[in-house]
């Protein structure tokens, strides 16, 4: 079979477009064994990459990823661990204080380059035949409550993107309505949309529960439709190039419980 210059310029442009759907579209997510506890008691978490949520689909470079643990206005760095078997890095917590704890995660920058022989997990600088490049940078925040909760459920981390809850998501039921407000750089920022969904709720890769456009300042609301654990989402893309590539994607996700 022959191929015209025009069928193999589309057939590159299909690997492309599915090479970026698989590589970088995984969701960033701290996911605790439980989000309600007590003090002194060992919690385990797992950093999970997931396309449907929130099953891990690959593991995240050890040595690119942070967690800390906010509690009592104290910040606790966290160790994590690869799992190999369940593609995730596993670390835990054991809250010394009753409040409303934080898993801050951060999943550092990568800079992904597009060129005619294929993709490199570098800076275009310096790279021939370059096509696209992009730097990918995700933030998650997930909120357990320790005892009782103290009102800490909107404490700011200081991530570059961060969705901080206007009232207590964990004490929220279904048919509320939560309100949210986005940060960029400690700032509000509207973005086009906001996704929400929660554990089990499909097995279809990248289904959410809920969609919404943000209005001013912002806020946005997500009515909550069943129990467990959800999660909401925002996407902030600079698309201001620089030397080494051509835009910056960030990811944010706060992750809660709903009874």
């Amino acid at each position: 079979m022959k191929f015209n210059k025009a069928t193999t310029l589309v057939l590159s442009c299909l690997l492309a477009v599915l090479f970026c759907s698989t590589a970088f579209a995984h969701e960033f997510i701290l996911k605790p064994v439980q989000l309600t506890t007590e003090k002194n008691h060992v919690v385990p978490f797992s950093v999970v990459s997931a396309h449907v949520f929130m099953i891990s689909e690959e593991m995240e470079p050890l040595n690119e990823v942070d967690a800390k643990l906010i509690l009592a206005g104290k910040s606790t760095p966290l160790k994590l661990a690869e799992n190999e078997m369940l593609m995730t890095l596993d670390g835990q917590i054991k809250p010394e204080a009753e409040g409303t704890a934080i898993i801050a995660g951060h999943r550092k920058g990568i800079i992904w380059t597009n060129t005619t022989k294929g993709w490199k997990q570098q800076s275009k600088k310096g790279l021939k035949g370059v096509i696209s490049s992009g730097k990918y940078e995700k933030f998650c925040k997930t909120l357990i409550t320790v005892g009782k909760a103290d009102g800490s459920y909107n404490k700011v981390v200081g991530h570059k993107l961060e969705i901080v809850p206007m009232s207590d998501p964990t004490q929220a039921k279904v048919g509320d309505e939560i309100e949210f407000q986005t940060l960029l750089n400690g700032k509000p920022v509207s973005l086009e949309s906001m996704t929400a969904t929660y554990d089990g709720f499909s097995l279809t890769p990248n289904s959410y529960a809920y969609f919404t456009e943000p209005y001013g300042n912002g806020l946005a609301k997500v009515k909550i439709s069943a129990p467990g654990t959800w999660m909401v989402r925002v996407q902030y893309k600079n698309a201001q190039p620089t030397a080494d590539y051509d835009s910056h994607v960030m990811r944010a996700v706060l992750v809660f419980e709903v009874k």
